[in-house]
């Protein structure tokens, strides 16, 4: 006879079961989550519904497989991390570019979580290498359909011309359009080690692929295409961080390796390395800093929206970073903020103030910008943690094991190297495959069978050893990053609340463009500062070919339909336009046309005012004569 106890509770069973399979499906949701994530202002309600699914599988998981955190050597050094960033962003004054950064910042957290927990055993760490390879020869593949390359060397700039060119802008371009062959090259310094080592010393897992020598071309085609890359980007930056993590993966496999000759390699590598730095600091030191670098880097310079900046200008963008650490040591600037606050607080003589610097240009003082010195303090833990775990698996790993820790571990080095005269900041795009690396290290530490593999080729009969799992830890990680995520949320809404759209939305009433406009081009800026707009600016430029009066007969019409106010207006034969207000003055948009030589120029301005507009006397048209 059954009873309904035991029905119950293999019913209980299923759902929890059900239940345990959706929570371990977060590794997909991360996947699909992760485009919106990178540009969260181009759908920014779908940005917002896959950060909620996200925290809504992680409590799930949290609830039926009592897993809030994956337990890693990181996380103390998380714990720290995660509660900087609600600092950060509560410090910015500029929330319009710290949201984005911030979400990003949050995605590596995502990205390092996802990839801690599904991994569990030497096939799924494999299948993860893969995922991270493919992730990077993506990036790679984007950047050079998207780069606009430099011709810094002749012949390389000629081949680069050859790259066609299908990629015009990406979303949230902040600057120069498309791709920034500086930024791509930054995060090609991490990938070209471990590229180097899959070929040299790892050729894929067998069971992964058909074996060994099936999975060698693509090794190999991996390594041609980061490192042919990196070559065309043309950037000193770049090419001294591949050097580096190129030098690091040669010098750690000679001083981790079980051959005499290969560890007397390792340690003529490091002394040449230590030889070399010492040189050139001797070498600073007696030509003079600023002398050096006006001398080594006079032809190149720093990308901007204007151009470039030489590097006597990057010495002075650090001095700026110095000076804003040194008035927000604990909080920080805000994320991202530096690059608006360095004009207003900070100002630059060899640089423009209509110059997007981006960043600091160091790795190290973005960091004590984004996070205060607090979160600098927490980056170089996880530095330290990934450095000491990739020694150790180094030392004692198996084919696997092995030239994955050295490959990371050279490309940690390379990224750095890098990061001393540039960034790939934390809020950046890019800034997802070093959190992707971090995840990597972090498996390493929890594949137990790594571990058995290791001591079975070292023929001892030790047993692996058990490792703790200080829930704790996980619980304070899990609940911090829930903070971070929680704080880029009230800032959504704030925003949300003050602009009428999330950060980077268009504002909520444009004008419309002519039906046959052609070269239209839409973009959004910041306001001036002390002005009295709020939020982003959208400005839309186009250009037709239609007689001056039928365009104007659409926006007459147009500006009746939609309830638009007239503020002024007035017109010739050659021109036209007027300010236009809606929702009691608050909503103001800009129009102006003007016919040269048979064909009319548009631009429409449309903002959101902090109070009521006033009479036309406080926001000047463009002259009709002049257009200025």
């Amino acid at each position: 006879m059954w009873g309904s106890k035991p029905f119950a509770r293999r019913v209980l069973d299923g759902l929890l079961a059900v239940l345990c399979w959706v929570a371990g499906l977060e590794w997909l949701m991360a996947i699909v989550a992760a485009p919106l994530l990178v540009f969260p202002t181009v759908r920014p309600l779908w940005t917002a519904g896959a950060l909620a699914l996200l925290v809504i599988l992680w409590l799930l998981r949290w609830m039926v497989r009592r897993e809030p955190w994956p337990v890693t050597p990181f996380n103390g050094a998380l714990l720290l991390f995660a509660l900087m960033v609600p600092v950060g962003i509560w410090a910015s004054a500029v929330p319009e570019v710290t949201a984005p950064e911030a979400v990003r910042v949050l995605l590596g957290l995502i990205a390092f979580r996802a990839v801690s927990f599904a991994v569990r055993d030497r096939r799924g760490l494999a299948l993860a290498v893969l995922a991270f390879c493919l992730l990077g020869a993506l990036i790679t593949t984007v950047g050079l359909l998207g780069a606009r390359w430099s011709a810094k060397v002749p012949v390389l700039g000629a081949l680069g011309g050859r790259v066609p060119h299908l990629i015009e802008t990406l979303p949230e371009d902040q600057g120069t359009p498309g791709v920034n062959p500086n930024h791509l090259a930054g995060m090609l310094t991490l990938y070209l080690p471990l590229a180097l080592a899959l070929v040299v010393g790892w050729p894929l897992a067998r069971r992964v692929t058909a074996g060994p020598a099936a999975a060698l071309l693509p090794s190999l085609a991996f390594l041609a295409l980061v490192a042919g890359t990196l070559l065309l980007t043309q950037s000193r930056s770049g090419w001294m961080g591949g050097a580096a993590g190129v030098l690091a993966l040669v010098t750690l496999a000679g001083l981790t390796a079980r051959s005499r000759w290969a560890r007397a390699i390792g340690v003529l590598a490091l002394l040449l390395t230590v030889a070399g730095v010492v040189s050139a600091g001797v070498w600073v030191a007696r030509e003079g800093l600023a002398g050096v670098l006006e001398a080594v880097g006079a032809p190149e310079g720093v990308e901007t929206a204007v151009g470039t900046i030489s590097m006597s200008g990057r010495l002075e963008i650090w001095s700026r970073a110095l000076y804003a650490i040194q008035d927000f040591p604990f909080t920080g600037c805000g994320l991202g903020a530096f690059r608006r606050i360095v004009h207003v607080l900070y100002p630059l003589f060899r640089i423009g103030p209509d110059a997007d610097i981006g960043h600091a240009h160091n790795i190290f003082l973005q960091t004590a910008l984004d996070l205060g010195i607090p979160g600098l303090i927490a980056y170089l833990a996880l530095l330290l943690v990934a450095g000491a775990v990739c020694w150790r698996w180094a030392r004692r790993g198996d084919r696997l094991a092995r030239p994955l820790a050295l490959g990371l571990m050279a490309g940690l080095i390379g990224l750095h190297a890098y990061g001393l005269t540039d960034a790939v900041a934390l809020g950046s795009k890019p800034v997802v495959t070093f959190w992707f690396a971090l995840g990597l290290v972090a498996c390493l530490d929890r594949v137990p069978d790594l571990e058995a593999r290791a001591l079975a080729e070292e023929g001892t009969a030790r047993k692996p050893r058990e490792r703790p799992r200080p829930r704790l830890w996980a619980t304070a990680v899990a609940l911090a990053v829930l903070v971070a995520l929680g704080a880029v949320g009230i800032w959504a809404v704030r925003l949300a609340w003050e602009t009428g759209g999330l950060p980077g939305a268009a504002p909520r009433a444009r004008l419309p463009v002519y039906p046959a406009a052609a070269e239209v081009d839409v973009r959004t800026q910041s306001p001036p500062a002390g002005s009295d707009w709020k939020g982003l600016l959208e400005i839309t430029t186009f250009t037709t070919t239609h007689p001056l009066s039928d365009v104007v007969a659409f926006y007459s019409a147009t500006l009746v339909e939609g309830g638009w106010e007239v503020d002024v207006e007035s017109g010739d034969g050659t021109s036209w336009g007027g300010v236009y207000t809606r929702d009691g003055g608050r909503t103001v948009c800009l129009l102006n046309l003007f016919e040269i030589e048979g064909e009319v120029w548009g631009s429409v301005l449309c903002g959101e005012r902090v109070e009521p507009l006033e009479r036309f006397p406080r926001l000047p048209l463009p002259s009709p004569e002049t257009g200025e």
